[in-house]
């Protein structure tokens, strides 16, 4: 009596640990209903949502956008905005050549890079300015040496949905040689 409980015990063991091993493996369709459980989720509870989306996603979150001054001199009085009339680029439609503005068509971080060039003894006091505050400022002059200068900056804000942002003089006359004066953001 005792063997044969004994063997029955040792079978409903040795059982469970058969069908422990032989365990089935997920289907595709299982997997897949999982993922979306998860990505559902995710997204329900805040949790990085930009992570949770589908990569195919990502290449319509993409903003940028490249402008350069064309014409002539631009001599601007404190307060005037920069114009970059040709515009290379611009993904996510939020550069306005005709007002010189950005406008941010998504909340995030910013990164703007603007070059201006002095014209002849000239000099160039260039500011970023963001919903009407100065964030980042630019001087370039030459000394009355009589040659162009070329400077650069680059600054990172965030920003809000609707949220401008321009190039403007801030000190004196700026004079901004088109040719070579530029500007550019993109958000991170």
């Amino acid at each position: 009596m005792h063997s044969l409980v004994l063997i029955v015990g040792l079978s409903s063991i040795f059982g469970i640990i058969i069908t422990d091993k032989v365990s089935p493996r997920p289907s595709l369709k299982s997997f897949r209903d999982d993922y979306h459980s998860v990505a559902k989720t995710c997204v329900a509870v805040g949790y990085v949502k930009e992570q949770c989306k589908n990569n195919r996603d990502r290449k319509h979150t993409v903003i940028a956008f490249n402008a350069k001054a064309k014409g002539s001199t631009q001599s601007l009085s404190v307060g005037n905005i920069v114009m970059f009339g040709d515009v290379d680029l611009n993904i996510g439609g939020g550069f306005n050549a005709v007002k010189g503005i950005f406008t941010a068509p998504k909340t995030g971080v910013y990164v703007f890079d603007w070059t201006t060039m002095t014209d002849g003894n000239k000099a160039a006091y260039t500011s970023l300015v963001l919903n009407g505050k100065r964030r980042a400022y630019n001087q370039c002059g030459n000394n009355s040496r009589g040659v162009n200068m070329s400077c650069s900056k680059m600054a990172v804000v965030r920003m809000e949905v609707g949220d401008k942002a321009w190039i403007d003089g801030f000190h004196r006359t700026s004079s901004v040689y088109n040719t070579y004066s530029s500007f550019s953001g993109y958000m991170l």
